[in-house]
């Protein structure tokens, strides 16, 4: 196993789903230092629980709760992150509302919304974390500074009950694959861990620990081997 890393792992979007389970993965491998961010922070407590109990030694788990629909919030919060924990080396950006919407009753407070947290969102997170994974690509050799995006099957196959969710899904993972293009040059790994479906845990594949486990190993790629995205669905 490799040493154990004095960088931090940050979950956009956590939660008892695939965000906790993909930060116990990483705090399990190799992170010393996790950052959870999402809305609620009754959840958040329980998540942080669940990542340190998933450690094998000490380690140092930040909550934070904010909207990332609220630029100004959301950016106090990451420049927060930055304080407590220093360098990152690793984003999940996992953020999502999954709400039915039909064509001809679909307002526009839905659509904007689901923009807003599917790329508007995403693209002030870049702002923060791109700068930072560039600046460790090129200053440590052994880092892997990596931006995973949960996308889904929608932007390919978008679902007439799922109108506002598919469409904010094709916008965001044409500008992962577009922050790809800018920063892979530079050494930072950008990957879409495309979760083709609901996520259940009686489930063979679309089960969270199983998600998570994709998560790492999109991280863990060697560069040179990267791939752009992992689809995740059932046989």
């Amino acid at each position: 196993m490799s040493p154990r890393s004095d960088n931090a792992v940050v979950i956009i979007g956590s939660g008892p789903g695939i965000g906790t389970n993909t930060a116990a993965v990483f705090a399990a491998n190799k992170f010393n230092k996790v950052a959870l961010v999402a809305r609620n922070p009754t959840q958040l407590d329980k998540d942080a629980e669940s990542v340190k109990s998933a450690a094998n030694d000490n380690i140092t788990v930040k909550t934070y709760s904010t909207d990332v629909v609220d630029p100004g919030r959301f950016t106090s919060t990451l420049k927060q992150i930055s304080q407590d924990l220093g360098t990152i080396e690793v984003v999940l950006y996992n953020a999502a509302i999954v709400s039915k919407s039909h064509h001809l009753q679909v307002t526009d407070d839905e659509l904007i919304r689901d923009f807003k947290l599917s790329t508007i969102a995403l693209n002030n997170l870049s702002k923060w974390a791109m700068p930072q994974l560039v600046a460790l690509a090129e200053k440590d050799a052994s880092a892997q500074p990596t931006l995973i995006v949960t996308s889904s099957h929608l932007p390919e196959a978008p679902e007439t009950d799922l109108v506002s969710l598919s469409v904010s899904k094709a916008a965001q993972k044409n500008f992962a694959r577009s922050l790809r293009m800018e920063f892979e040059p530079k050494g930072v790994h950008v990957a879409l861990l495309s979760v083709a479906g609901y996520v259940f845990d009686h489930l063979q594949f679309l089960n969270a620990k199983y998600i998570a486990r994709q998560a790492w190993e999109l991280y863990a790629q060697p560069r040179g081997s990267w791939t752009e995205e992992v689809r995740i669905e059932e046989p």
